[in-house]
């Protein structure tokens, strides 16, 4: 029980596509500090879990497994070191892609930061908009445009970009090279994404290796 009562202060409020008969609670544990380190293999487990009580059971095993105590105290600190610095607004640091970077890969310093100007929505007429799918088929007219520049709701805004490099001795040895990322943190929305392209997909093939890794057994 000790053991599940971590998990639980690690948890998060927003629910998830993961095991939908499960509490909140338990429902949450694969997007936790903790849950980070699920392999592949496992997040599909988990999904298929039915009960609170199966769920008890699968995190139990799960954190003895690798070590038990001892990771939950690692990844508590990670995760309390990443919400000290890395929090985002509202978002807590241990929730954010750089945060879960850091606690799956370890910590390191951005080799470079550079702010980015962004424009906020434009506001057109109804028959023609910018969004996702671009312009609609209407073309705007010279007023329209006008009045969309000279709107209040068109704002200006600064993003931050931070570069991370991770050499090759620090990842696992079966990735076999060094990783350089970009994050970019957006305040206004209370979170950060990756810049850098195919990101995402690299990085979910690196946690895996990452996992495993953990799942043999902490380094020496």
């Amino acid at each position: 029980m000790k053991h599940i009562a971590a998990v639980f202060t690690l948890a998060l409020c927003a629910s998830t596509a993961f095991a939908a008969g499960l509490s909140q609670s338990y429902r949450d544990f694969p997007r936790t500090p903790q849950g980070y380190f699920m392999t592949n293999a496992e997040r599909t487990e988990f999904a298929g879990l039915k009960t609170d009580e199966e769920a008890a059971r699968f995190i139990s095993d799960f954190i003895a497994k690798r070590g038990g105590d001892a990771f939950v105290a690692d990844v508590a600190q990670n995760a309390a070191q990443a919400d000290k610095y890395l929090t985002v607004g509202k978002t807590p640091g241990s929730l954010t892609v750089r945060g879960k970077m850091m606690i799956l890969l370890g910590p390191s310093v951005a080799t470079s930061v550079t702010k980015k100007k962004k424009s906020g929505d434009a506001h057109l007429s109804p028959y023609a908009s910018l969004g996702d799918g671009g312009f609609s088929n209407t073309t705007p007219s010279m007023e329209d445009m006008q009045a969309s520049s000279n709107d209040p709701g068109n704002s200006t805004y600064f993003l931050t970009e931070y570069t991370y490099t991770y050499p090759a001795s620090a990842l696992p040895a079966a990735y076999g090279k060094s990783l350089t990322v970009k994050v970019e943190v957006d305040p206004g929305k209370d979170r950060d994404r990756f810049s850098s392209f195919g990101a995402d997909k690299e990085l979910d093939r690196l946690y895996e290796m990452v996992a495993q890794a953990r799942l043999a057994g902490p380094k020496k």
